[in-house]
């Protein structure tokens, strides 16, 4: 048998399992980040804060402060405070300031975001979310460039295989790496509107969410979405999803100890 018959051969991981397995690894990786973030809130009076990972929200009406930085947009109508917690700790404050307007059927809100302190006054400080999403994307490409298993698949029972070499003890570290961007492909259309906005705008509300920004804001979500939909799609029918086959990786479900896997069904499509 060659090598590409034998791991074509290889039982698939199907969507439940890659899904268990990534929300481990994410517990794992963010939560630390959190109840860092939750410890450098309380000791620097809430100038380093994060709002990602496995947060509650408590969200409460507030006054529209003077002299914001940007500008919120203009006419304004609400403001509101919303604390992101982990458990009872604290990690981020947000104030959203904004305008809803009604067009017949059709709702709008512009809005404004900025980093407050526990007291709810604006502050210029430092978000660490980047770092913890970072640490997360080189913890995962270490662990399958190394192992071929992160903490979460081995929980669960998969392994990530080089296609070319199944039994590898990991994945090359470019396949590794391509892997995990390209299946972030589905959000290009997204970051290109965003960068365009940061290097053509101030950084005002007013400025980015104008009738051009969402049309090209729906188009961005419809790729998003179609995206992901094909990816979860191909997983649930235990196939190789694109950016497997982009990378030339596989994810495969672990024979029991001393049990040989079990072979593929052939399929008739």
């Amino acid at each position: 048998m060659t090598t590409d018959s034998a791991s074509s051969a290889l039982p698939r991981a199907g969507f439940w399992r890659r899904a268990m397995s990534i929300l481990i690894d994410a517990i794992v990786v963010l939560v630390p980040f959190q109840v860092l973030a939750a410890m450098l809130f309380a000791a620097t009076a809430g100038k380093v804060q994060m709002y990602s990972g496995f947060t509650s929200q408590a969200c409460d009406k507030a006054a529209i402060p003077q002299l914001l930085n940007p500008p919120p947009p203009h006419d304004s109508n609400f403001a509101q405070i919303c604390r992101i917690k982990l458990f009872n700790a604290t990690t981020g404050v947000i104030l959203t300031v904004g305008r809803t307007t009604k067009e017949g059927s059709v709702t709008k809100t512009v809005n404004q975001s900025y980093m407050v302190d526990e007291k709810g006054d604006p502050i210029d400080g430092i978000v660490i979310d980047w770092i913890a999403i970072l640490a997360l994307l080189v913890y995962l490409v270490g662990m399958i460039w190394k192992t071929g298993k992160t903490i979460g698949a081995r929980m669960v029972g998969i392994r990530f295989i080089d296609a070319a070499q199944p039994s590898g003890p990991g994945i090359p570290l470019p396949k590794a790496i391509t892997r995990y961007l390209a299946i972030e492909i589905g959000l290009i259309p997204a970051l290109a509107l965003l960068a365009y906005l940061k290097m053509t705008t101030d950084g005002s509300a007013d400025a980015i969410f104008g009738d051009e920004f969402f049309r090209w804001f729906m188009v961005t979500i419809f790729v998003a979405v179609v995206w992901y939909v094909l990816l979860i799609a191909q997983i649930a029918r235990k196939r190789d999803p694109i950016y497997d086959r982009l990378a030339g990786t596989m994810v495969v479900r672990e024979s029991r100890p001393g049990k040989l896997p079990r072979q593929a069904e052939p399929r008739f499509d």
